[in-house]
């Protein structure tokens, strides 16, 4: 014999209102988290969220990075996820738009920090290189580098970064300096997508 569940009155007064409020989020286009709803035209402004696609190069050069017929980035604009002057560019921009921007160091990855730039004996490095978890080490070429960039993950969570260059019989500089310091970056964006915050 099957179990019934059986509803008072005040239950299905519950149930009845639970329903509306379902029924006005489907139609407003509100997600349960009630904060965001699609808009096809609005411009984009801090607090929104953003899809978008990107290709990346230095000025004149050839692409070396791009998430084009791939997955979308998608971040709030203005909560300093991305660079100050990526995030600059899709502010007013309307989803279906392209824009092609240049960055200068100040508004993309700073300076370098010259403190973060060591010289040290070459049997130190390699000590280091040895005592990292291989499965957590990703080395990259970039153009505009000599030399291959070693991002290394910590157990904390946190990425270090390593070009080595300067490479002697006794030692090696290492520049612990994040990729892409000091240079001028092109950005190609498209803005896929806008989701405002409610007013």
């Amino acid at each position: 014999m099957k179990n019934k569940i059986r509803f008072s009155g005040r239950s299905r007064f519950s149930l009845a209102i639970i329903a509306i409020m379902l029924s006005i989020i489907l139609v407003t286009g509100l997600s349960l988290a009630g904060s965001y709803a699609n808009d096809k035209d609005a411009p984009a402004k801090s607090g929104d969220q953003v899809s978008v696609y990107y290709s990346l190069s230095f000025p004149g050069g050839p692409i070396f990075e791009s998430n084009i017929n791939k997955t979308p980035l998608n971040f709030t604009l203005g909560s300093k996820a991305m660079i100050s002057g990526f995030d600059r560019a899709i502010h007013g921009m309307t989803p279906g738009e392209t824009k092609t921007v240049i960055l200068t160091p100040d508004e993309a990855y700073g300076e370098k920090n010259e403190s973060l730039v060591k010289t040290i004996p070459l049997n130190e490095a390699i000590d280091l290189i040895h005592s990292m978890d291989k499965e957590n080490i990703t080395i990259s070429l970039i153009p505009g580098y000599s030399c291959p960039i070693i991002e290394y993950l910590l157990p904390e969570g946190k990425y270090v970064r390593y070009l080595f260059t300067n490479v002697t019989e006794d030692s090696i500089t290492v520049d612990m300096n994040k990729p892409l310091v000091e240079k001028e970056l092109q950005f190609t964006i498209t803005l896929d997508s806008v989701i405002k915050r409610a007013e």
